[in-house]
């Protein structure tokens, strides 16, 4: 093989590489602006949810107790 080849073959994959390394940045950017955006929203729907049923739980605490005293 020649040098010129060669030298062709190496800028060819690097020119690959960074092609590869864009998809991934897009693919990573997708993850953090979008995803996590969702999960986080999930997150705070549960934790609302769980909020509203220990209120509850301690209400009818509340109540038994007041029986009990």
């Amino acid at each position: 093989m020649t040098l010129q080849y060669e030298k062709d073959k190496h800028q060819q994959e690097i020119s690959e590489l960074k092609a590869d390394v864009k998809v991934l940045y897009t693919k990573i950017d997708t993850i953090e602006n979008n995803h996590l955006a969702h999960i986080q929203k999930d997150i705070d729907r549960i934790l609302y949810i769980l909020s509203a049923v220990g209120l509850a739980v301690l209400g009818e605490l509340f109540v038994i107790l007041n029986k009990v005293f």
